[in-house]
């Protein structure tokens, strides 16, 4: 039996994770109002994602392997330094917190740091959380994932079997965690204490701050109990999505939400306008100075000064005029 896991872990796992989605994803269908149609073209939005993070996944999983073989042969990490027995139960209990511990902390950054906010804001944009949310995830935000997880693995000294195990319940957690099916509020106040529900996960996609920067949990939220990032909220008042991005035509949209972590931040209408503006006062005034001075010289004995058809302050008055008309035909 040993040997089967061991040779076809990769498989054990797809299989894993398509019965729980197909579980989940027709007991959804069945328990909740939304037409088939909807909900399939809502899965098939976010099921585009997987053609390019499924290959990064794969590259970036024989490395992780490696390495973590590499911590084995060498008996590299923190866990080794432990004084506790290797493969123990324990032993498995301490890793097991301290991987999750550190997935914690990479989602915590991940909304702290403006760079991993970018990528990872497109799993947020989802307005419509259901089983499907899972995979809902940019390929640069797959890279910073499981690049991080390569650290915690190299730091820590995780052996193969343990990542193989953990993953086996992060996955079965993220697909539970994100399913439309709540649990009643009496059993979710004392659950949610230890574990991520799909109660406590949803606040977490509550489109507003603070609730969106909360509930950071992977598989156990006593992180967030512990480090105050805990949140509640009633069920009947979360809204999906975040509060910069509701457009649901651009939000179900796969192109743009590819392409967004690297839209450049344009400046409004107004900024734009008052930049133009005073760089056209600047240039009057200037023009100004400069006559002032050349009409100095043209000063005759009684004081008064040459005056043309259209002096400069004449001028001055029709290009603010025009600034001012221009502002109102914006409004």
């Amino acid at each position: 039996m040993t040997a089967f896991v061991e040779n076809h872990t990769f498989g054990i796992q797809i299989a894993l994770f398509l019965f729980i989605l197909c579980f989940f994803w027709i007991l959804e269908s069945i328990s909740l109002s939304q037409s088939l149609k909807d909900k399939y073209l809502h899965t098939l939005v976010n099921a585009k994602f997987l053609i390019f993070v499924i290959p990064i996944q794969i590259i970036l999983a024989v490395i992780l392997l490696s390495v973590s073989a590499k911590t084995v042969t060498y008996s590299f990490g923190l866990l080794y330094h432990l004084p506790i027995e290797k493969n123990g139960v324990t032993y498995y209990l301490i890793a097991f917190l301290l991987i999750d511990f550190f997935n914690f902390i990479y989602h915590y950054l991940m909304h702290k740091i403006p760079l991993g906010w970018r990528f990872h804001q497109v799993h947020h944009s989802d307005m419509d959380v259901d089983i499907s949310t899972t995979f809902r995830e940019h390929p640069g935000e797959t890279f910073f994932r499981v690049t991080f997880f390569i650290i915690t693995v190299f730091v820590l000294g995780i052996s193969p079997w343990i990542i193989i195990l953990f993953q086996l319940m992060e996955s079965t957690s993220n697909l539970i965690s994100h399913s439309k099916i709540k649990l009643p509020e009496n059993i979710d106040r004392f659950v949610s204490l230890i574990f991520v529900t799909p109660n406590s996960h949803s606040i977490h996609h509550h489109y507003k701050l603070p609730h969106t920067d909360a509930n950071y949990g992977d598989i156990l939220s006593i992180w967030d109990h512990i480090f105050k990032t805990a949140s509640r909220l009633n069920q009947k008042k979360i809204v999906y999505g975040i509060d910069t991005h509701m457009n649901p035509v651009y939000n179900a949209n796969f192109k743009l939400l590819i392409k967004r972590p690297f839209r450049s931040k344009k400046k409004s209408p107004l900024v734009n306008g008052a930049v133009k503006n005073t760089l056209i006062l600047i240039f009057i005034f200037s023009i100004q100075g400069f006559y002032a001075q050349k009409t100095l010289g043209n000063t005759i004995k009684d004081s008064t000064v040459i005056e043309t058809d259209l002096n400069v302050n004449d001028f001055s008055v029709i290009i603010i005029n025009h600034i001012k008309a221009a502002e109102l035909s914006s409004v």
